[in-house]
């Protein structure tokens, strides 16, 4: 799907959602969330082109195989949250999203912590002599 053709699909979906908000709102939920299934399934098989892209710069790379796994689990901790958290905003719980922005952070945080560790430990090692 081309850029344009994703915008054009995202514009109408709204329009339509907005007119399915007002007349039938118990449907607006699912229908948003199926709105971004499709998007996301749209546009997947570019993600599993940078996927790709990255294991190449992966192989290429002296990163260590943990640090770039944990990189993109927080990647996407934070992505998947941050869509969560406009869903629970677009339909009005600003309290649910609010919290849901620091759960998803903490937990971003906490996947990072072995990375962070392993700095401080190096840093400190490096301080010692």
């Amino acid at each position: 799907m081309t850029v344009t053709s994703l915008i054009g699909f995202a514009l109408v979906c709204v329009v339509l959602l907005v007119v399915l908000k007002k007349y039938a709102s118990h449907f607006s939920v699912l229908s948003e969330v199926a709105v971004i299934i499709v998007l996301i399934l749209s546009v997947l098989p570019e993600i599993k082109n940078l996927l790709s892209v990255c294991n190449d710069i992966y192989n290429m790379s002296s990163i260590e195989s943990d640090i770039f796994k944990t990189m993109l689990k927080a990647f996407a901790i934070l992505t998947i949250g941050n869509i969560a958290s406009d869903i629970c905003r677009d339909n009005g719980e600003n309290a649910i999203a609010g919290v849901l922005d620091v759960a998803v952070k903490v937990l971003a945080v906490f996947s990072v912590m072995p990375i962070f560790t392993t700095v401080l430990v190096t840093a400190f090692t490096l301080l010692e002599q």
